[in-house]
């Protein structure tokens, strides 16, 4: 369970290298393309992967990216309670779904304050 707590940043970047990674698959693979996946796929495919290997490694600089990254993905969250017009199209109705949205947020920033604490991210 502490591995999961000091590595849940990396979700953005696993699930975002999945993506790229079956992308460059099915265009170089099932597709039969070559030119086009190598130039634009599978280069942010390479960031990522880095990205999540140094993190794993422990090194300051790669969980800093996955923090900031998460930190956008936030304030998304955050910025969608207000702007958002399909968030008031839902079916549950703009009351709920602005709730779910808005205890998701707040959960996330306590989530982020927590994790930077722990891993000393900002310590001078």
């Amino acid at each position: 369970m502490d591995k999961i707590k000091t590595n849940w940043t990396l979700l953005p970047a696993i699930i975002i290298f999945c993506g790229l990674a079956y992308k460059v698959f099915e265009q170089s693979v099932l597709e039969h393309h070559f030119i086009i996946p190598s130039t634009q796929w599978l280069p942010p495919a390479l960031i990522a992967g880095n990205l999540i290997y140094y993190a794993l490694k422990g090194k300051l600089w790669a969980r800093l990216v996955h923090f900031w990254i998460c930190v956008c993905f936030w304030f998304m969250g955050f910025f969608s309670l207000f702007y958002s017009p399909t968030l008031e199209k839902t079916y549950l109705g703009p009351v709920w779904a602005g709730l779910f949205v808005g205890v998701a947020v707040i959960a996330g920033a306590y989530f982020l304050y927590c994790h930077q604490k722990a891993l000393g991210l900002f310590k001078d």
